[in-house]
């Protein structure tokens, strides 16, 4: 484990120890609750301080019985006022290999986990506040996961005067399912996690005005399947007027982007395994069957259903067929530390000589090292460094985009860790590391500037926090990015830029 790795999951451990503190009522000193009416009834929360917070919202019907593999279904309205105290349990998954969704193996689980949670500052839930609001799908190979987890807990970016949403969707098979017997020809079907989180965009719009926030100026944040997420719901025909500012987060990825006919086998190999042929059948399993049947993390990914997802990302990306809205996009330098040495060992054999021999030429920073640590850095520019610029180049062409590369390592660890990995950058953009008294002083500050930038673009579009100081990805200015590093926060080219012209020249397979 490199120490990077391992100062993360010491974070982690303070958050997720948070997290199961928190899945219970606190006693605040101010103990008064806010009440918010909504469209279905009144929700009442809780005052922490400075902060409002709402939990476990439901914002569509439980998927269950009948409405298992169908698209989300409006909330039942409720009388009297309800409590929105507590989260809701996390949606059914397998147990995860690492943190932070490794530890929601030991909280409540359910198929009914279509819930969302809301932090708004203290004394703003009315309509003529109109606070940005920052919508997060959280990541997790769209097998895992949860809004819930503290890691994604919004406070920090709530005090900074926006209204912070987290959702729950549905993931692997319950998510992401295409059997041609639960196909219906009156509402898209197959990509069930991605119409939840349209479902929870709608219900923003209906109802963020109660708790202070502005329906017209939504922010979709995500970072990896989250960050797809965003992708995919930037591009979809169905997502129109929902959101007005995207972030993606090592967002970029490639994945397999399956054809639904490629979807359908792999649903009806999984119902047979299970015995199971008909929708009545489908159905009627038991939601542990469906847990914990066999599937790879390729298998209950999205795929392109000609309704969700039209085609392709990239695709769609180069032919304009996203919402135009300002973009926010990058990835971090060590990407590929977060799964380890078997995600990047056998790299050399798989590209063959020819084509290592010319990516190792163009390693740069941590990977000249040793061929293992160049191995790394191209499995991590692989991962999501390729797509992420190749959408930054489409979408530039008709909207403001601006990229970022996240570098930044804890002083401390410099000598012995090779880079940011995977997920490294989120309680930084949550300001979680700033309100840390056990990070570093430089820490801090990365994570005080890169919180307000992100709350910046919620506001405005614009990360800037000064006239200039963060330019947009064009042509005219080279394609400059922002870079997190040692150095500080600073305007810069892609060092690997060279790395990254080498991969797409190749034309390589997706590599989840």
């Amino acid at each position: 484990m490199y120490p990077a790795t391992l100062q993360f999951r010491q974070y982690l451990r303070r958050f997720l120890f948070c997290s199961l503190v928190l899945t219970t009522p606190l006693a605040f000193a101010d103990t008064s609750s806010p009440i918010v009416s909504t469209a279905n009834g009144s929700l009442e929360g809780l005052q922490a301080g400075d902060l409002n917070l709402f939990r476990g919202i439901p914002y569509a019907a439980p998927p269950v019985g009948n409405l298992r593999w169908r698209a989300p279904q409006a909330v039942p309205d409720w009388q009297g006022v309800r409590k929105a105290q507590t989260f809701g349990p996390a949606c059914m998954q397998k147990v995860a290999a690492q943190e932070p969704e490794r530890s929601l193996k030991d909280s409540p689980q359910s198929e009914d986990c279509l819930t969302l949670n809301i932090w708004a500052p203290a004394g703003v839930h009315n309509a003529a506040s109109k606070l940005p609001v920052m919508v997060w799908i959280h990541g997790g190979s769209f097998r895992f996961g949860s809004g819930n987890l503290s890691l994604y807990d919004g406070s920090d970016l709530a005090r900074q005067g926006v209204i912070v949403v987290t959702v729950n969707y549905r993931l692997g098979l319950f998510g992401s399912f295409a059997h041609p017997a639960l196909l219906r020809q009156d509402e898209p079907g197959g990509n069930f996690g991605l119409l939840d989180g349209i479902a929870a965009l709608r219900w923003v719009k209906t109802n963020i005005a109660g708790f202070g926030g502005d329906p017209q100026n939504v922010t979709l944040f995500g970072e990896s399947a989250g960050g797809v997420s965003v992708g995919y719901l930037l591009t979809s025909p169905l997502t129109e007027g929902l959101f007005q500012r995207a972030i993606i987060e090592s967002g970029g990825l490639s994945i397999p982007e399956l054809s639904r006919q490629e979807a359908e086998k792999i649903a009806l190999r999984v119902g047979a395994d299970l015995h199971a042929t008909t929708a009545e059948t489908l159905r009627a399993l038991p939601p542990e069957a469906l847990r914990d049947a066999s599937t790879g993390a390729g298998d209950t990914m999205p795929f392109i259903d000609g309704k969700v997802i039209t085609a392709k990302l990239g695709s769609n990306f180069a032919q304009g067929k996203a919402h135009a809205m300002p973009l926010l996009i990058g990835s971090n330098d060590a990407e590929a530390g977060f799964f380890g040495p078997r995600y990047w060992q056998n790299l050399p054999a798989e590209l063959g000589p020819e084509r290592w021999k010319e990516l190792a030429g163009r390693c740069f920073a941590y990977a000249d090292s040793s061929p293992d640590a160049c191995a790394e850095q191209i499995a991590s520019e692989w991962f999501a460094g390729t797509n992420s610029r190749s959408i930054a180049h489409s979408a530039g062409a008709y909207a403001p985009v601006y990229v970022y590369r996240f570098e930044w390592v804890p002083p401390a660890q410099r000598q012995s860790s090779r880079g940011a990995i995977h997920t490294a950058e989120i309680p930084y953009v949550f300001g979680h590391i700033a309100a840390d008294p056990h990070a570093d002083p430089a820490s801090r500050a990365v994570s005080r500037e890169l919180s307000a930038r992100w709350v910046a673009f919620a506001r405005s579009g614009s990360p800037q926090l000064k006239p200039d100081d963060w330019p947009a990805f064009t042509s005219d200015n080279a394609e400059k990015i922002m870079l997190v590093n040692a150095a500080g926060i600073h305007p810069g080219m892609n060092p690997a830029d060279a790395m990254l012209d080498m991969l797409d020249s190749m034309a390589l397979p997706a590599r989840p």
